[in-house]
């Protein structure tokens, strides 16, 4: 059972990679940058991970960047993207997808936290969406999202998954 558990992860996860689209140069760099946040394996359970990208401060865009490309593994769940947003009153929208590998319905806050820290200071939570509270069923994905208020925006934000069993990964991301 877990190992055909392994084999479906780790085909979902080459399907996803394989149906992005080819990233332009910029994307390239970025994506190069966070080939460090790759999934773990049981050999790197002690080790955490973090990653580089920049998501550029442009208030005329009104659309979300992918902030990771890859898909964080943890025992009971993955992290399948990570997407932020800045907006004008000085907060970033922050969208994550994961998917639930237990094998019962879960919640995610059963399984994980996430923060989000500017310089040594964790970002208050401003507002949650209601899918962050839904059930999951075993291999279902979900996303939700989270609002924090960013004490100014020149100063990197460290984005964190902690699960409860496990290595936490964050993920910096750094404002221009």
């Amino acid at each position: 059972m877990i190992k055909q558990l392994r084999v479906f992860i780790l085909l979902s996860a080459v399907g996803l990679l394989t149906g992005c689209s080819q990233p332009d140069s910029d994307q390239e760099s970025s994506s190069s940058k966070a080939s460090s946040v790759t999934s773990s394996t049981s050999s790197q359970a002690l080790t955490s991970h973090s990653g580089t990208n920049t998501l550029t401060l442009n208030r005329q865009a009104d659309e979300q960047k992918v902030l990771l490309n890859q898909t964080w593994q943890f025992e009971q769940l993955a992290i399948t993207s990570v997407k932020g947003e800045l907006d004008d009153d000085q907060q970033m929208e922050l969208e994550i997808g994961w998917r639930n590998l237990a094998t019962s319905n879960q919640h995610f806050a059963d399984l994980a936290t996430v923060t989000v820290h500017q310089e040594d200071a964790e970002l208050a939570m401003v507002e949650r969406d209601d899918d962050f509270t839904d059930s999951v069923a075993p291999q279902a994905d979900e996303d939700f999202e989270f609002t924090y208020q960013l004490d100014n925006q020149t100063q990197p934000l460290k984005i964190s998954i902690v699960p409860k069993k496990g290595t936490a990964k964050t993920l910096t991301v750094n404002l221009e």
